[in-house]
């Protein structure tokens, strides 16, 4: 028999008991998530910027390679919310709602027993900027007028970065209920690397999300 194939037989005859043990498994998670936005004002001291609340949902799957690690990938919506106000010169208070689809892949780790689990996920995401729009008012001091509005902002390929791409952690715990089905609850945070505005001006203005999501989720385990 030819040397490469014996080596392969005996390649796949080592890794037969940790693809027999291995598991395959899909779901549904869901939960609200809490939007940092990340600024260096400059001269725009004037303006603060709040955290805002969003919602995440999405679909998940998982490759258990051992009991104790996993391989998972989802595809998230999930919103990076923030508020942006003034109140030096005039009277100002945006509300941005910012809507993303994300795809994180990670290396999931599980210890405890077989009912109650303790997780912890690590890995990087990539994701792109679906949409934004606002809401608020802006009062001119000088003519005393308010303006409000609700409306759409049109993303500028110029200016606008839609393309996202982070790290991701997280860790909680799952709960093993019946023979197929598990349900998790966890803290997750999400870093992103990439600005939400293009270095096209002089003067740097980079922007980053920084997202803290807690979510539950549901396993059909297979």
């Amino acid at each position: 028999m030819d040397r490469k194939i014996r080596k392969l037989l005996a390649l796949m005859a080592f890794m037969l008991p940790s693809l027999v043990s291995a598991q395959w498994r899909i779901g549904v998670n869901g939960g609200a998530d809490l939007n940092h936005f990340i600024i260096d004002k400059h001269y725009q001291s004037d303006y603060k910027f709040d955290d805002r609340w969003g919602l995440t949902v999405g679909v998940m799957g998982q490759y258990d390679v051992y009991d104790w690690l996993g391989i998972r990938a989802e595809l998230d919506w999930t919103q990076k919310n923030y508020r942006q106000t003034r109140e030096v010169y005039t009277s100002m208070s945006y509300r941005y709602v910012n809507n993303y689809l994300q795809l994180p892949v990670m290396a999931s780790f599980s210890f405890g027993g077989q009912k109650i689990r303790g997780l912890c996920n690590t890995g990087i995401y990539g994701g792109y900027w679906l949409n934004s729009k606002r809401e608020g008012f802006d009062n001119n001091s000088f003519t005393q007028k308010t303006h409000t509005f609700n409306e759409r902002v049109e993303l500028n390929s110029k200016y606008d970065q839609r393309l996202d791409f982070g790290l991701v952690v997280g860790g909680g715990i799952e709960w093993r209920f019946a023979k197929h089905w598990a349900a998790q609850a966890e803290l997750r945070y999400y870093y992103s690397c990439v600005s939400t505005q293009k270095d096209y001006q002089i003067k740097s203005d980079p922007r980053y999300n920084s997202t803290l999501a807690l979510q539950a989720g549901l396993w059909y385990c297979f």
